[in-house]
């Protein structure tokens, strides 16, 4: 996240920067202000705010079409500028302001400027230290069509997911909390022939739980959503959210050994290979990276960097023997990683929806079952004996 550090600078003047970090301590280290002349240093709530309201990136496919035809251009002999201003025409998809474009220089800036996926802006800056632009394109392009195909494969049963447990959890909250009144009514009443059972005391307790506390679940939903990352490292090893934390290292790593590949064939040290990616990264994964080029200023090995809860063991395996082969089979290896990078990352989406569907499903379920007899039977039962 980012914080705004207030200080006193070399005037006598209050000035103030903004720093990535996890928190109010390696802010203030991070800012490399001495601790006399801070003021203050408080959450950048502003960029918060406008994280949510930024407008939707560009489909995926249309990205990696693009960059595929830009990666053909500019083989071609053409410069950067040259094949983007060729391809905007035929995209119109493409949204951009003219006094924007005419300040773009690196490929990295065109790509920014067309909210591009992150990692293809990582790439971009990297290919411009090695001049690899047009490989860096077709990377990139393989890379987000990798993940669009494993997004089409389990889309359809992700949806289906989603869709169980919010039907599912809109039963549970709307039928106790309209059912409830309804039923105490009809039970408390003299010649009631309603005989409640235990799921009608449930649903009639449940309904007053809602309504008597539900704006502080509502509070406490929204606290626990302003202190995500707070609780997603609590929570992230627990089943099901496991999935999740598995899925998150896979695609951490697949973008690690792109980038590393590439710019690890064009001569780079691996300090330079992290400070690029730090540099191009934000939010938990610049930690991350941030940890291992602390590491790395130690002069100690790369792969005793690489922990446990940051990276998948595939990575964690693959780093500890990197050092120890030629570059040939450097490459030979990297490349076999990320094909068995992409599988993994398949198996995960596709155990993310079907865990998706079957909770949402039981939940559907479950809350009808409740309703049924808890509200309806009784009725019934009430209506048969009241005929008599």
């Amino acid at each position: 996240m980012q914080f705004v550090v207030n200080y006193i600078d070399s005037r006598g003047g209050q000035a103030s920067i903004k720093v990535e970090a996890a928190t109010l301590e390696e802010a203030r280290w991070n800012s490399k202000i001495p601790e006399r002349r801070i003021i203050s240093v408080k959450e950048d709530l502003a960029e918060k705010l406008a994280f949510f309201l930024e407008p939707q990136r560009p489909d995926v496919k249309n990205q990696a079409v693009f960059m595929q035809t830009l990666s053909s251009s500019l083989s071609s002999g053409r410069t950067v500028r040259q094949g983007v201003e060729h391809l905007l025409g035929n995209n119109k998809w493409v949204k951009y302001k003219d006094d924007d474009l005419a300040h773009c220089e690196g490929l990295s800036d065109y790509l920014k400027l067309f909210r591009f996926e992150r990692f293809a802006i990582l790439m971009a800056k990297a290919s411009e230290k090695t001049g690899l632009l047009s490989e860096a394109l077709r990377e990139v392009s393989k890379y987000l069509l990798a993940q669009e195909k494993i997004r089409a494969e389990v889309s359809g049963e992700l949806r289906l997911g989603i869709i169980y447990i919010i039907m599912g959890l809109a039963f549970f909250t709307i039928i106790p909390m309209f059912i409830g009144p309804t039923l105490q009514d009809m039970i408390g009443g003299n010649h009631s022939t309603i005989k409640p059972n235990h799921f009608t005391f449930i649903l009639i307790g449940a309904g007053e739980i809602l309504r008597g506390y539900g704006v502080f679940f509502l509070a406490g939903i929204a606290a626990l959503l302003i202190q995500y990352k707070v609780v997603w490292r609590v929570i992230r090893k627990a089943p099901f959210f496991n999935l999740f934390y598995k899925k998150q290292l896979l695609d951490r790593g697949t973008q690690f050994l792109s980038v590393y590949r590439m710019l690890r064939a064009s001569g780079f040290v691996d300090s330079d290979i992290i400070y690029e990616l730090l540099s191009s990264s934000a939010g938990e994964t610049r930690n991350v990276y941030g940890r291992i080029y602390a590491h790395l200023a130690t002069s100690k090995d790369m792969h005793d960097a690489f922990e446990e809860d940051d990276w998948d063991p595939v990575i964690i395996d693959s780093m500890s023997v990197i050092n120890e082969v030629d570059e040939a089979e450097q490459q030979h290896i990297m490349i076999a990683l990320e094909d068995t990078m992409e599988l993994q990352n398949l198996h995960a989406a596709r155990s993310i929806s079907k865990a998706l569907s079957r909770i949402g499903f039981v939940l559907m379920m479950m809350s009808v079952i409740a309703a049924v007899i808890g509200f309806y039977l009784p009725l019934a039962a009430g209506a048969a004996n009241g005929m008599h």
